[in-house]
């Protein structure tokens, strides 16, 4: 399983950062956290149009059992 983690910097002020996690829970596969990261970037462009993100990944958080 796999935890979406971005995190983005204001444009105008690049050490005013933020860590986003997703909410919508944890991915099954590497390739659907990596889906979920390029949603997540579409919708951070339209709420947070001051803010770039810098910086993404899928944490691993263990299988499913």
């Amino acid at each position: 399983m796999f935890k979406v983690i971005l995190f983005a910097c204001m444009i105008q002020a690049p050490d005013q950062c933020l860590q986003i996690d997703d909410t919508w829970g944890l991915k099954a596969t590497q390739e659907e956290c990596e889906a979920r990261i390029k949603e997540m970037i579409e919708g951070i462009r339209l709420l947070l149009p001051q803010y770039e993100v810098v910086g993404a990944k899928c944490e691993h958080k263990g299988d499913m059992i």
